[in-house]
């Protein structure tokens, strides 16, 4: 006669034993996973130092949670139209500081929102004619971009057009020499990033004017996205590690590093 209880006592060991070895393992894994992060120069979130160093709020973030989460960490700054195109072709990769969107929500897998703030027009002080009372005058004036970047959607929106008012740029130190030598009317950043735009030409914030903010409804603010071949286990270790840190502060030691 087969004894039941001994049977189902054998089977509960089994299962047991089974969810620990998947434990395990997962663990083990995680534990030696490497992952390719891109990003863009774009201070004070993520950039490169006088000393070479990749630094950044968003940066630092992510280097304590992939530290935390027992993954191996290895982070590009490139031009962002190349990193973008990167992180969706390359398997166990992903981006910081990029906005979700809902084009781009179902390609990635998220993590975040990261630090991230409200974005405004900006103008020199010393352009008194450039004046604007609302989000609708601004389609009179010129404006440079970074060529791909999510806001070059957005502005067309509010009525600037590529090749009228609107000029796409490689990189951001190209169009702020534009805007310091009264090229273009506009540029566009926040309270968070305009010191950093400025401070490498000699200029702060006190050569330049706050206009209109733009509203950007549809950016949920700053994320780290994963390629879809990440595993699962290896976002879901990532964002816990992710929670318990902002939970402590909300980033306020990130952001006081880069005195925000």
């Amino acid at each position: 006669m087969i004894n039941v209880s001994s049977s189902v006592g054998i089977v509960i060991i089994k299962s047991f034993l089974t969810l620990v070895f998947i434990f395990i393992s997962h663990y083990v894994q995680a534990e030696g996973f490497k992952l390719t992060i891109y990003t863009e120069h774009f201070s004070p979130y993520n950039f490169e130092n006088k000393a070479g160093q990749l630094v950044g709020i968003n940066l630092d973030i992510v280097k304590d949670v992939c530290i935390a989460s027992d993954i191996i960490c290895e982070f590009k700054i490139l031009p962002w139209k190349r990193a973008y195109s990167l992180v969706q072709k390359e398997n166990h990769s992903g981006i910081i500081s990029i906005a979700k969107t809902a084009e781009r929500a179902p390609i990635f897998n998220w993590v975040g929102p990261l630090a991230s703030s409200q974005t405004f027009f900006y103008k020199l002080k010393k352009n008194t004619q450039l004046k604007m009372n609302s989000l609708n005058e601004a389609k009179q004036f010129s404006l440079a971009i970074v060529r791909g970047d999510i806001y070059e959607s957005i502005v067309k929106k509010v009525g600037f057009e590529s090749g009228k008012n609107l000029l796409s740029i490689g990189d951001e130190k190209q169009y702020m020499h534009l805007f310091l030598n009264s090229k273009i009317d506009l540029i566009l950043g926040s309270e968070y990033t305009i010191g950093y735009q400025l401070s490498p030409f000699g200029y702060s914030e006190d050569d330049i004017v706050k206009l209109q903010e733009l509203p950007i409804p549809e950016i949920a603010g700053n994320y780290i996205a994963f390629n879809k071949s990440v595993p699962k286990y290896i976002v879901e270790r990532f964002n816990k590690e992710y929670v318990k840190l902002k939970i402590k502060d909300n980033f306020a030691a990130y952001k006081s590093r880069y005195k925000l």
